[in-house]
């Protein structure tokens, strides 16, 4: 499996390459500061599941694409680690 987009670039597709917006603009129009929209964008952040609804509602779309947006993303990082996680798995359940 190839490495996925980061959420924010995903986001940044669609709101500032886009809908032409500046990052000022679309963090009013969602509602948070410029500062966590910047984080998000530059792959600092992931979409919480606030942040998921709020781009539902902006972007006129579902909150369950952009949790499972970044559910792909976060499951592909643990991916790389899942070696290195050891855990004994229950013996059968009587």
């Amino acid at each position: 499996m190839h490495e996925p987009l980061h959420p924010g670039e995903i986001v940044k597709d669609a709101l500032i390459d886009g809908a032409g917006l500046s990052i000022t603009d679309a963090a009013d129009k969602l509602g948070i500061s410029r500062t966590a929209l910047s984080r998000l964008l530059n792959g600092h952040a992931g979409i919480s599941p606030e942040m998921a609804l709020r781009l539902s509602k902006l972007l006129n779309t579902s909150i369950e694409m952009w949790i499972n947006i970044q559910a792909q993303y976060d499951t592909w990082q643990i991916s790389k680690i899942s070696k290195k996680i050891k855990v004994k798995p229950l013996g059968k359940a009587a």
